[in-house]
């Protein structure tokens, strides 16, 4: 079996439970290393450290899976770290039949995400040594709940280039079924496996359910970056008299209409597809304002390269965004970015804030990512989400 050895830091990070390895920490490797193949790891002087897939040709090296050097890599190893990651989301955060089951290095199955809705789970590989396994994979799901039905799986993205690896999107196992109906706090939503990302974003679920509570009845509520009508949906649900909601994605707007729909809500909202900087200037010449303006822009950071752009555009949205909150109304931003920091994300809404004439007071404790996402506390990767529900006065 080929070797990794790394150096001193990336040795200490391991030693406290990381599970990735960077290109850039390795010092040396012994042995030919092919795409997902599986390697040991080992420090500068030595001592074993873990074995897992490796990538030459990706900026992650070695994916760890193992800490112990006689334990085998496969199904086995699969399916019981799949039914402690599902235990998890049962037992311990009580969910029902949708969540994420499995968060990748969180769950110490980094290059894989899987998310459960009802009957159907949809699968994500994003590691060369995975994609090896992934009708293992597939099958251990199936095993581990007898409920689900369909693995679907959703291979596509950024990751997958970045790995060398095909983009898929096709039933891996199962029934032949792309649809189901689920239901967040007071809302439904029609998930659709051909969707974006693996067919809904479930990391946004506790913040979504937290803005009803905001609703007081008869709001004028805008929704930037809608998708299929996530903070919409839930605005008008609670009583929101109107909701404009803005989506540059057709077929999302499509979605998110049926959405509105299956709620009873769909007289109380406006659908406008277009990019969300045009559509909040023409809002502004408007003169419209809004009592809650949700703002859950896609990842503007992809790299850390691109930090100094990202935390541009950022800006540039929460600024367009905080012009048309009333005096008194409240602003919802996110950020998705885990190369943007939790006090980098405040810094950049301070800035904002201050070249909008506003004040802002946080209404609740700093919000991340729901918990069926877990954060690793030795892997700062697994932190990305951030959601902050500000309360928006003028300056006088």
């Amino acid at each position: 079996m080929a070797r990794v050895y790394v150096d001193a830091q990336a040795s200490r990070a391991l030693q406290k439970g990381a599970m990735i390895i960077f290109k850039k920490g390795v010092i040396r490797t012994e042995g030919e290393i092919k795409p997902g193949d599986i390697v040991e790891v080992y420090s500068r002087g030595g001592k074993f450290l873990g074995k897992g897939f490796a990538n030459p040709n990706s900026n992650i090296m070695v994916r760890l899976l193992t800490k112990e050097k006689d334990v085998e890599i496969n199904k086995e190893l699969f399916k019981e770290r799949i039914r402690k990651a599902n235990e998890y989301r049962k037992k311990v955060l009580r969910y029902g039949n949708v969540y994420r089951m499995v968060y990748g290095e969180a769950d110490y199955l980094p290059g894989l995400i899987v998310d459960r809705f009802n009957d159907i789970a949809a699968l994500q590989i994003s590691s060369a040594g995975m994609e090896r396994f992934k009708l293992d994979v597939a099958e251990a799901i199936m095993e581990v709940e007898p409920e689900i039905e369909t693995v679907f799986e959703k291979n596509t993205g950024r990751s997958r280039r970045r790995e060398g690896l095909p983009e898929i999107e096709r039933v891996l196992l199962g029934k032949e079924k792309y649809r189901t109906i689920i239901e967040e706090g007071r809302a439904k939503f029609i998930v659709d496996m051909r969707g974006q990302k693996t067919g809904f974003f479930l990391d946004q679920r506790e913040n979504r359910i937290a803005l009803e509570k905001y609703i007081k009845g008869g709001e004028k509520v805008l929704d930037v970056f809608t998708y299929t009508g996530g903070f919409a949906i839930h605005a008008a649900v609670a009583g929101a008299e109107k909701v404009i909601a803005i989506d540059k994605s057709p077929k999302a707007i499509e979605m998110a209409k049926e959405n509105a729909k299956l709620n009873g809500v769909e007289d109380k909202m406006e659908f406008i597809v277009g990019s969300a900087f045009p559509e909040m200037e023409k809002l502004q010449k408007k003169g419209e304002k809004f009592d809650i303006v949700i703002l859950d822009p896609p990842a503007f950071v992809q790299h850390e390269k691109d930090l100094k752009r990202g935390l541009r555009a950022y800006f540039n949205v929460n600024y367009q965004g905080l012009k048309l909150v009333k005096d008194g109304g409240i602003l919802v931003t996110c950020s998705c970015s885990q190369h943007v920091d939790l006090q980098a994300f405040k810094d950049m809404i301070i800035a904002a804030a201050a070249k909008a004439g506003k004040f802002l007071k946080m209404l609740e404790p700093y919000r991340t990512q729901a918990p069926d996402h877990p954060i690793l506390m030795a892997s700062k990767d697994t932190e990305y989400l951030k959601c902050l529900f500000l309360y928006v006065e003028d300056m006088k």
